[in-house]
């Protein structure tokens, strides 16, 4: 059986310790305090006519999960397959996740396919939705049964940001799926700090886009974007898609660029009225239009898109602004900064959330971002490793598939 090393999330003033913050809640557990722990649950099952053969075989599976969980691990690049492991303890400030759906990420797929450098075996996947199944001793704020998001990192609890309660800002922040295990998985056991509760009204599959959408405010709150002023968005990424919709939330103007004409075509279905194929027209010539002659006021910078860097400084106008966007571990941007020297632009990255997650959670219960076109399709569990191959197989796919668990 194998035998997982203490996590991550299991950290607590910059140490690992298991046995100040990863201990069971219960001192022992045994075979019988899981039988009585469900015997409600057996009566009904007895009262309703069950014989006892198929009552013991309940008993049996109850047991067998609360002490096993089933998780997909990629053991080396291009190969994935389901491990039986044991449960993880479900430490004080800690809980324990029933996992619904999640998503597949770009990252995920290059830890498959060995572009990005990850610790094997890891259970891969970061953006997650779930229902709270068991909480720690010292959790107060969610309770059994609440349905969450996971944060896309776990906080190290030993810098000022985690130590002033400010876990968005860790500065030692460990991205789910890379650096520690991932959510591809039956059950999972996280800080509380690393989990953000979300209302009925969001479904399960709209969830999943939540990082994204926090990831465009903080991408439009560090460029200060004002009502009335356009923003060039280079990259129809779902990123991107998401960014132009919150730009328009903002009272911007979106103006989004891109080589892919279906990806282009996603966003004007999304409500997006200006978006530019940088293959069949004229960019610049195109913006000077939308924008009375003076560029852009602010472009983002999509690091997935297929788009040259430079083009960024040629559709920002004098003293504009820019921001790189996104998480950039696959490749390395090469750029001549020259142009954005004589242009006084000023160069912000992105590549968190921030504080946003209740920001995007509140934009997604109201309606005001559609993700419903920007997932490919759901899949049932048994099928992942199927669908990491043919992902590795097509790099340039752009909508998102989801895994129902």
């Amino acid at each position: 059986m194998y035998a997982a090393a203490i996590p991550r999330r299991f950290v607590i003033c910059g140490k690992r310790s298991h046995a100040l913050f990863a201990r069971p809640r219960r001192k022992n557990i045994s075979f019988f305090s899981v039988v009585k722990k469900s015997f409600r649950k057996i009566l009904c099952f007895s009262a309703g006519g069950i014989s006892l053969i198929k009552t013991l075989d309940i008993i049996g599976r109850l047991c067998y999960n609360y002490y096993i969980m089933k998780a997909y691990r990629i053991h080396s690049p291009h190969m994935i397959k389901l491990d039986e492991m044991n449960a993880l303890p479900v430490g004080d400030n800690c809980v324990k996740l029933k996992n619904l759906m999640c998503g597949i990420s770009s990252s995920d797929i290059a830890v498959f396919t060995g572009r990005l450098s990850a610790q094997y075996p890891i259970v891969p996947v970061r953006q997650n939705v779930g229902f709270v199944s068991e909480v720690g001793a010292n959790v107060s704020r969610l309770s059994r049964g609440n349905r969450v998001v996971t944060a896309p990192h776990s906080s190290c609890h030993g810098c000022k940001s985690c130590n002033d309660a400010r876990f968005y800002d860790c500065e030692k922040p460990v991205q789910f799926g890379l650096g520690e295990d991932g959510f591809l998985s039956d059950f999972s056991v996280v800080s509380v700090d690393d989990v953000y509760a979300i209302p009925d009204r969001i479904k399960d599959e709209e969830a999943v886009f939540i990082e994204h959408i926090a990831l465009a405010i903080n991408t439009l709150n560090r460029l200060n974007v004002e009502k009335g002023e356009h923003i060039v968005i280079v990259g129809a990424t779902l990123v991107g898609i998401i960014l132009a919709q919150v730009a328009m939330y903002y009272q911007a103007v979106p103006i989004v660029v891109d080589m892919r004409e279906d990806m282009l075509a996603i966003a004007q279905r999304s409500g997006v009225y200006f978006t530019i194929n940088a293959v069949s027209e004229d960019v610049c010539k195109k913006i000077l239009s939308i924008t009375g002659g003076h560029m852009a006021d602010a472009c983002a910078y999509l690091v997935t898109s297929k788009m040259p860097l430079q083009n960024v400084c040629d559709y920002t106008a004098m003293r504009g602004r820019a921001a790189l966007v996104g998480r950039l571990k696959e490749k390395e941007l090469n750029c001549n900064l020259n142009g954005f020297f004589d242009k006084r632009i000023d160069l912000y990255t992105v590549a968190d959330c921030g504080r946003y997650y209740s920001a995007a959670i509140n934009m997604l219960a109201n309606h005001t971002v559609s993700v419903d076109m920007l997932y490919d399709k759901i899949v049932p569990f048994s099928e992942v490793p199927a669908v990491f191959e043919s992902l590795a197989a097509e790099p340039d796919s752009s909508l998102k598939v989801l895994v129902k668990i």
